[in-house]
């Protein structure tokens, strides 16, 4: 069956006459369309169309996905019912039957059995129709339709078959007894109850998308009346149609019983009711009162006027649809101009190479003034520490210098050496000159001391930087704040002078390391020591204590030994007053660069028009911005086609013309 059929809606509640009636409009029999005798038993929607020259009804079964089965089936009782989350998966509903009936609705009859037609039904059964969800659609025959239609069939062993819960519908196809009726296909709903939430929503979505003309069925009981439930009915198809106006494309058919059926005769009650629609909100084109279960009386009274009206009002009728969904389409073109509006809107600032370098500058000029900041805190914190690596070196020197004194080891250089100039006394002086400058070497090293404490404050200033400049630092350390000398632009002053100087800091501590030991070295010095040497060998409790009478060489020897200890004495006390100095000179490196580098006037500045020209290899986000670019050129493009092709048009489907009496 296709769209180029005239769709025709029957709809009712349960046990008024729908089933018969399509028997006899279709010739079927009562195995294929239950007709209820023992209870509504149609359970699946299906799609009956006029076919003529087969020998047999044919179908095709189409099964709903587990997608279909969620959202049309399962959406619809867990959200009724305030049971909380859709199941994510079919074996989750499988193995988990559904929560309790909040408390709130368990003294409620409808929501009970509007539960239990969940629990009972689709959970109980789930092992049973499990196997066909999703299930590619299967061509059936004649005899095997029931099968897939029915609430009430059953196997071979007795079980109750349920195969109509996981079938989406079902399409028949067979020889209508009017054979010259055209191409008709008469749409079968379940029989509506108050409880069943998946086929009052089956209505809305077949009657919106699928009907051309609503067959409303009533079998009038005793004393009935038009009460709200048929009223809610006609109102839910009313609303279902929108635009169409369904009092111009249905009739109503009150479904006439005899006396030998359930019931009786009804015919008093049908005329009561035909009379009394007139007064009620249900408004038709047509009221028409027919014995459902004569097919010769179905054809005549019902469908045979439904193909003459339609044939009288199809071209209004079309025009009436067709304007319909002008005013639809319509408002779709303006739905969908309001959404591309904000889509053309919505990539404007996605490759916006100056806005992504201000976002990006602004978060890196807030992490480098706060790295660094944290790190002169740590600096002044502890800048008037001890250099343990200083101290260390100090005391190496000293110990060196203790040992190593440059002292003549033996009586006999000291007579050589005397021998050599003729005299003692010149000979003692030219030893204090050498043992002076021998002295003094010892300490020459603690100049790289000082600088290498000075190169380790760099490094942590580096540091910074490296975590701070992506792949501007690529592992350098130390070489970087080098580099970033070298890769700044000559008109950014500022920052190159700082990082020049910063880079070129020599704390020139030689001067003040000999300066503090040479104060203490006046008595190595002859001009400064007035003293003999045999004064201070003397006084120097150094010269053998069993010796009468010391000789030359022997005061020569103890006089050096006493000057040397006690230069070497001063020379660690005065070095020791320096173990601050680096930490010192390195705290205050530190500050003069960074307030040269961030509070400098103009100097943000210096740092923006330099890592502009940096910025892919500062920041990643630059390195998509060519792709963004791409993406938003794409988008621009598909944005412009979808206006191009939803620009609103000024020709409508049809013209609509009002109907004339």
């Amino acid at each position: 069956c296709t769209r180029n059929t005239i769709n025709i809606a029957v709809v009712g509640y349960a046990r008024q006459g729908k089933s018969r009636l399509l028997l006899s409009l279709t010739g079927l029999k009562n195995t294929v369309i239950p007709d209820g005798g023992n209870g509504y038993c149609t359970g699946t929607l299906s799609k009956i169309c006029h076919e003529p020259g087969l020998l047999e009804a044919k179908a095709k079964v189409k099964f709903s996905s587990w997608q279909d089965f969620r959202e049309d089936i399962l959406n619809p009782y867990y959200e009724t019912l305030g049971l909380g989350a859709t199941p994510t998966s079919l074996d989750n509903f499988a193995k988990y039957p559904p929560p309790p009936l909040p408390i709130d609705r368990r003294d409620s009859a409808i929501d009970k059995a509007i539960y239990g037609h969940l629990r009972k039904d689709y959970f109980s059964n789930i092992r049973k129709y499990y196997h066909l969800l999703g299930k590619p659609s299967v061509e059936i025959s004649e005899r095997q339709i029931r099968e897939y239609v029915t609430q009430d069939t059953k196997d071979g062993s007795g079980e109750k078959i349920v195969n109509y819960l996981a079938v989406k519908e079902l399409e028949i196809s067979c020889p209508f007894p009017s054979e010259d009726i055209g191409k008709i296909m008469l749409i079968d709903l379940p029989g509506l109850g108050d409880t069943n939430l998946i086929d009052a929503d089956r209505l809305v979505r077949t009657l919106r998308y699928e009907a051309d003309f609503v067959l409303f069925v009533r079998r009038p009981e005793a004393n009935a009346v038009w009460g709200g439930a048929h009223i809610k009915l006609y109102q839910v198809a009313k609303e279902a149609l929108g635009e169409l106006p369904l009092h111009e494309c249905s009739f109503m058919v009150l479904n006439r019983t005899q006396n030998s059926v359930e019931g009786g005769d009804n015919s008093y009650r049908c005329q009561m009711l035909q009379t009394e629609l007139k007064q009620t909100p249900i408004s038709v084109e047509k009221c028409v009162i027919a014995d459902c279960s004569n097919p010769e009386e179905a054809n005549s009274q019902v469908l045979e006027p439904i193909l003459n009206y339609l044939a009288d009002n199809i071209e209004y009728i079309d025009k009436k649809y067709a304007h319909s969904y002008q005013k639809q389409i319509d408002h779709l073109q303006w739905k969908i101009n309001i959404e591309l509006v904000k889509a053309e809107k919505a990539l404007a600032y996605y490759a916006d190479k100056d806005i992504l370098f201000e976002f990006l500058f602004e978060k890196f000029w807030q992490k480098l003034t706060n790295d660094l900041e944290n790190l002169l805190t740590h600096f002044s914190q502890h800048r008037h520490d001890q250099d343990y690596k200083f101290a260390t070196r100090i005391q190496q020197a000293v110990d060196n210098c203790r040992h190593d004194t440059g002292i003549p080891k033996t009586f006999e250089e000291i007579m050589e050496r005397r021998n050599f100039f003729g005299s003692y006394t010149t000979a003692y002086n030219e030893f204090l000159h050498e043992i002076r400058t021998h002295f003094l070497q010892h300490f020459l090293s603690l100049d790289v001391g000082m600088q290498e404490s000075v190169g380790t404050h760099k490094l942590l200033v580096s540091k910074v930087f490296e975590t701070n400049l992506g792949d501007i630092a690529n592992g350098k350390s130390l070489e970087l704040l080098q580099a970033i000398a070298m890769d700044l632009p000559e008109n950014a002053t500022t920052l190159k002078a700082a990082f020049s100087a910063f880079n070129n800091f020599n704390v020139s501590g030689a001067a003040q390391i000999q300066r503090h030991i040479r104060e203490n070295l006046n008595r190595l010095r002859p001009d400064d020591n007035r003293m003999t040497f045999s004064e201070v060998a003397i006084g120097s409790g150094l010269l053998p204590v069993d010796a009468s009478l010391p000789n030359q060489e022997e005061l020569i020897l103890a006089a050096l030994q006493k000057l040397h200890k006690e230069a070497a004495d001063k020379a660690e006390e005065a070095l020791n007053k320096l173990l601050c100095e680096p930490s010192l000179d390195a705290y205050y490196m530190v500050e003069v660069f960074i307030d040269r580098i961030l509070r400098t006037k103009g100097v943000q500045l210096e740092w923006r028009i330099f890592l502009r020209k940096l910025s892919p290899k500062v920041w990643p986000e630059f390195q998509e911005i060519e792709k963004r670019i791409q993406l938003q050129e794409i988008w621009q493009d598909l944005v412009k086609k979808a206006k191009k092709t939803n620009e609103f048009q000024n020709k409508q489907l049809i013209i609509y013309e009002p109907k004339t009496n």
